[in-house]
């Protein structure tokens, strides 16, 4: 029977409690044993089982160790391949070349060691050597799909970036053999990024993008890594069957001021750049007379502008003053690349202003001019009351109106049909314009119709051989419903119809991507064409270096057919 130790309790001088007495303890912690009675049975009965016990024991500790220590990286390695920079790793310095997010938390370890820079979400291609061999370490986040970490072993350091969810990145590692090229794995985000203590080689230069998969035809495309994106994409057919296209240039690092005009003399089957406007921004074309015309605003919330071009594209008027073009001045406007449309001797073309916040601070208002009329001279248009909305509509989810449609009626009106911001999605407004232009009016109770995508810019056109108005949007289908926000969800564009603007058909889905996070067709302005439409389309589309930043930061202006689109239906398989 073995004995146990008893501890003699006293009561502290002065206090209220029980402890063991001092002396007793620290004189029986350094001589009495830890005995446990059923280890010890064990060990008598068996002699051999105290080195077994030992041995497992030791086992187990450098098992911990093994797992839980970098272990000896290869004295150098040389990487090779594209998109890379080499630099030392250490909190404060920069993570990703297109990005300042910074390392956080880096392990002791590590300080000091280099390591791959690569782009955020641009997929680079590496290769790793060494001479000597040893072990290989690379950092990914784990917790981002579409990188394979197949042969890697993970071990328990992390570290971080300073993106605002501070997300953090494991290190994995495994065996790099003498003279063995092993190519490191890309794919999500964060990409595969190696560290060692001494790091060599240079990039071949900036990861190669892959166009290859894009629908129809790229006209522009700008990598995500530059931080602007692809805007107001927009079309017009030219005297003779060219075709002109533009677009303005959105994001952190633009001025939020510049258009750029594309044209094409194969009906799309190449394009080459005509000129870079500047002061120009949330534009779209249209032929008048003979002519081609820009109309939009200066700048983000600036004047409103129009310019004329009489050579295709190539060349156009200044909007220096009144009548040259500057056409509003004194508020803060807002637009898209949508219709003018000639009705009753006039050219029509929807605007906003903004008075406070995106969204709840637009008003509608209409623009017309004769079509005789010079259009360059502000003096010759008619502007219509502004009208705002109430957050109180829709049972308060009136989030607010946008990027209006000049549509003429069956009856012989004009009204403007808005993009309608709310929750679910799924509706739009229609505002009524009295026939000399002057007001604008909405009933609440009547204006808000059930329309497809209708929470995303969309452009409505009549065709008089079907008497059918027709349109293409982002329409939500239910089997990406909940995936992302309804004004967020971008991946399938829908082509519809109306008979009376009322009631509206999804007729064919023209383009869908299983994505509803990084791929958006939007913004899309088209024309009818014999028996197809003819779109330029602001897409965000996988590119082989990341894609697009998001859906709705686009990479591309794409260029896109949709033929005989009066006989498509549900049954027609869309383009992926």
């Amino acid at each position: 029977m073995i004995a146990r130790i008893k501890t003699r309790k006293t009561r502290k001088k002065g206090t209220g409690c029980f402890c063991a007495g001092e002396n007793d303890y620290k004189t029986r912690a350094k001589t009495a044993p830890r005995h446990f009675p059923v280890l010890d049975a064990i060990k008598a009965a068996c002699p051999l089982f105290s080195e077994f016990y030992r041995l497992c024991l030791l086992f187990c500790l450098v098992s911990v160790a093994i797992v839980c220590s970098p272990g000896a990286s290869a004295d150098a390695i040389d990487v090779q391949g594209t998109g890379f920079a080499i630099a030392k790793l250490d909190n404060g310095v920069e993570a990703y070349s297109n990005r300042k997010y910074t390392w956080m938390d880096v392990p002791a370890k590590f300080k000091g060691w280099s390591f791959t820079r690569l782009g955020g979400g641009v997929r680079s291609n590496l290769t790793a050597t060494s001479r000597t061999g040893g072990f290989v370490y690379i950092a990914t986040a784990v917790g981002q799909k579409g990188i394979d970490t197949a042969g890697w072993t993970m071990t328990r350091w992390t570290f971080r970036y300073s993106d605002r969810a501070r997300t953090p990145v494991t290190v994995f590692n495994r065996t790099l053999k003498a003279s063995e090229k092993l190519t490191i794995p890309q794919g999500n985000w964060t990409g595969g990024i190696v560290l060692a203590p001494v790091l060599t080689g240079e990039s071949a230069g900036p990861a190669k993008p892959d166009h290859s998969k894009t629908p129809g035809v790229v006209i522009d495309y700008i990598p995500a890594s530059r931080r602007t994106y692809v805007g107001s994409p927009s079309i017009a057919i030219l005297p003779g069957g060219a075709y002109a296209a533009s677009h303005d240039i959105f994001g952190p690092r633009s001025t939020q001021s510049v258009t750029l005009v594309f044209r094409s003399d194969d009906k799309g089957a190449t394009w080459r750049r005509q000129a870079k406007l500047g002061g120009q921004w949330w534009s779209g074309l249209f032929v008048h007379k003979g002519d081609l015309y820009i109309m939009g605003v200066s700048k983000s919330y600036g004047n409103v502008v129009i310019r004329r071009s009489k050579d295709g594209g190539k060349t156009w008027t200044s909007p220096k003053g009144g009548a040259a073009g500057l056409l509003l001045t004194g508020g803060r406007y807002h637009t898209s690349s949508v219709p003018a449309v000639v009705h009753n001797g006039h050219l029509w073309r929807a605007m906003e202003d903004n008075t406070g916040l995106w969204g709840a601070g637009f008003r509608s208002f209409m623009m017309s001019a004769p079509l005789d009329a010079a259009l360059l001279d502000s003096a010759n248009w008619t502007i219509s009351n502004r009208l705002a909305g109430n957050p109180g509509w829709m049972g308060g989810k009136f989030g607010g109106w946008l990027e209006g449609n000049a549509v003429a009626t069956r009856d012989g009106g004009i009204v403007n049909i808005l993009r309608v911001h709310s929750p679910g999605g799924g509706k739009a407004a229609v505002v009524s314009i009295s026939d000399d232009g002057k007001t604008a009016s909405f009933d609440p109770d009547t204006g808000f119709i059930d329309f497809p995508g209708g929470c995303k810019k969309f452009n409505i056109r009549f065709d008089p051989k079907t008497k059918l108005y027709w349109s293409l949007t982002n329409a939500v289908l239910d089997r990406y419903r909940g995936r992302n926000r309804a004004d967020r969800t971008r991946n399938v564009l829908a082509l519809t119809s109306s008979p009376d603007l009322k009631r509206w058909t999804i007729r064919s889905i023209v383009l869908e991507h299983p994505d509803t996070h990084k791929v958006g067709f939007q913004y899309v302005d088209w024309l009818f064409e014999g028996a197809d439409l003819v779109a330029a389309v602001r897409m965000a589309f996988p590119d082989g270096v990341g894609g697009a930043h998001n859906c709705h930061d686009a990479n591309y202006l794409a260029f896109y057919r949709v033929k005989n689109f009066r006989k498509l239906t549900m049954t027609d398989k869309a383009k992926r």
